[in-house]
């Protein structure tokens, strides 16, 4: 069947819009990636620096627990560090001695390493064994604690932060107050291992201090 030039112009331009619509639709970021951007924004915004970082090795273990590899015999073997967002919190006041502590069980394990003298055995000791106090929707993807100098990190998987919801968008008013948690929860640890205050905002009858 013969086409005329009119006809062959038309599929020539539907043709190359469908390619630039196609390209425009597979460059639009998921809904999940949006979502995790605007609660790292969030997160920013009050106070809290997050970043992407390569897996360290002491968080191997509870990694592999609570998101283990899929078994895939045909897979080609991936020899990649995975990547897990740090959540820090930064105070002035502070000077912590170097401690990191793994999530076991809804409570925070520390890591046995090398403690220079008593005191810091003693702070480092102050959250050992403490419950993971924190939102249902954070503590359940938490993978350790770090403590330095004038900071305190979470390691945690945010990407699954409101995965399950159906909403594209994130929830704003949930994300803000769930931050909020995990920001004074964090500053309550780091100064609980500072100078000894409690751990806990506030103190439940299983205590979170022990």
């Amino acid at each position: 069947m013969d086409l005329s030039s009119s006809s062959i112009a038309i599929l020539v331009v539907l043709g190359v819009a469908g390619f630039f619509v196609g390209n425009f639709m597979a460059a639009r970021p998921k809904a999940q990636e949006s979502r995790v951007a605007d609660f790292r924004l969030m997160a920013r915004k009050m106070g809290i620096y997050p970043k992407l970082i390569a897996r360290p090795e002491w968080l191997s273990d509870t990694l592999k627990a609570l998101r283990p590899p899929k078994a895939d015999p045909y897979a080609r073997t991936d020899t990649s560090v995975p990547m897990i967002a740090q959540y820090t919190v930064m105070m002035d006041e502070l000077k912590l001695p170097l401690a990191h502590y793994r999530a076991i069980d809804g409570r925070w394990q520390l890591l046995d390493q090398q403690i220079h003298t008593p005191k810091m055995h003693r702070q480092v000791s102050k959250i050992d064994g403490v419950v993971i106090d924190l939102p249902a929707s954070i503590v359940s993807h938490a993978l350790g604690l770090s403590i330095k100098a004038n900071h305190i990190s979470l390691y945690w998987l945010d990407d699954s932060y409101q995965h399950s919801h159906k909403a594209y968008k994130l929830d704003n008013q949930q994300a803000e107050a769930d931050l909020s948690h995990l920001k004074q929860q964090l500053m309550a640890w780091a100064r609980s291992v500072n100078n000894g205050m409690s751990a806990s905002l506030d103190e439940p009858e299983d205590r979170k201090l022990w």
